[in-house]
């Protein structure tokens, strides 16, 4: 019967360590993820990934945390999956029915909803109806952050360089104020803009005239007709509901003016007829204590002259 050889190693040489797997716990996933959203909330693009540098700073902190080495491949693999979480979450996000409470980072559903959903998508019960754990961190990590305004410029231009449109043989500066109107036919022509309609007197933006230059208009004959139509619908919705406001007079408005002390019959009258008129007045004139209604009484009067 053969013997089991052992192997001897060379001269000098290390014993092979065994490789040990890693268990991420939460606190250890936090620590990363909190690490990396400070690193992208410093300014630092992440919309094609950390680099290598983030990465280690990464799995220093970790490696701090659990007290022994945290690799930077493992806190890549890591955080491949926690992208492919938010991803998923984004997705959840957009289903038709689907709430968002921000208070508690949750995406919410009805339960009839939640149910049917879950038992297609058995895998997507975690992210519903329950608390998204470390989801800020991810939206620092993740996000997709889109540039506004001149921060949208071409990735070759500096930042708040004006645009310039190029055409044949001139150049036109669209933010600079002494454009003198050179090539600007030429730019016409460049865009399949016609000429038509353009004076040679007209006066170019340099010229000391502050005159404002009228816009033509890119509405056809129809086209206004049509905008009139439809603003002058609205202003008749718009009065119709603003005459639906306090349709009805308080029932005691008549009583209450008729017993004030101290007024004539013709005061008590007209006052009566303008608090009806002006029903929302009329109303806060109920609500008023006795000797504030009197006063009230009094300055309806000598506001409107017209009324005795």
């Amino acid at each position: 019967m053969a013997e089991p050889v052992e192997e001897l190693l060379d001269e000098g040489a290390q014993p092979k360590k065994a490789v040990k797997m890693m268990t991420w716990t939460p606190p250890m996933s936090a620590c990363l993820l909190k690490c990396l959203a400070h690193i992208a909330a410093k300014g630092v693009k992440t919309d094609k990934g950390f680099k290598e540098v983030h990465i280690t700073k990464a799995a220093k902190d970790v490696t701090q945390l659990v007290g022994y080495e945290v690799t930077t491949t493992q806190v890549t693999n890591h955080l491949r999956k926690w992208k492919t979480r938010w991803q998923k979450i984004d997705k959840l996000r957009t289903l038709s029915g689907a709430l968002w409470y921000d208070d508690a980072k949750m995406i919410v559903l009805a339960e009839q909803h939640y149910l049917d959903h879950t038992q297609d998508h058995n895998k997507d019960a975690e992210f519903l109806n329950t608390p998204l754990v470390n989801y800020e961190y991810m939206e620092a990590c993740f996000a997709d952050k889109l540039a506004m305004g001149k921060f949208a410029m071409g990735s070759s231009e500096p930042l708040g360089k004006p645009i310039q449109v190029e055409c044949p043989g001139n150049t036109i500066d669209l933010e600079s104020g002494a454009t003198n109107g050179e090539g600007f036919g030429e730019a016409q022509a460049a865009f399949g803009i016609g000429g038509e309609g353009m004076d040679a007197t007209t006066p170019s933006p340099s010229s000391g005239s502050n005159k404002k230059r009228k816009r033509a208009s890119i509405l056809s004959d129809e086209d206004s007709t049509q905008v009139s139509n439809m603003s002058d619908s609205l202003r008749v919705v718009a009065g119709a509901i603003n005459n639906t406001c306090h349709a009805e007079t308080h029932p005691d408005l008549c009583k209450t003016v008729m017993v004030l002390p101290d007024f004539e019959m013709d005061q008590k009258l007209d006052v009566l007829d303008y608090l009806t008129e002006h029903k929302g007045k009329g109303l806060n004139f109920m609500k008023m204590e006795d000797d504030v209604r009197q006063a009230a009484f009094k300055r309806i009067i000598a506001k409107n002259p017209d009324l005795v």
